[in-house]
């Protein structure tokens, strides 16, 4: 799996699409970036699965409650 590469998501906040830096060989993170357009914090967690190698990211405004 390449471990440095770009990825297109989309702001929860104001919708513009953004690109984000990834960088997987730290494994697993929990981290924020701040969106290019209306400069809220966007929420990104990554999990990396090493048995199907693959790499998924989730973005939320961490504004959002979890019941």
């Amino acid at each position: 799996m390449k471990e440095q590469f770009s990825q297109r998501i989309t702001c929860p906040h104001c919708g513009h699409h953004i690109h984000i830096a990834v960088d997987a060989s730290e494994g697993d993170q929990d981290y924020y970036e701040e969106c290019s357009a209306c400069c809220n914090p966007i929420h990104l967690n990554m999990h990396i699965d090493y048995a199907s190698n693959k790499l998924e990211l989730h973005v939320d405004s961490d504004d959002e409650q979890i019941f």
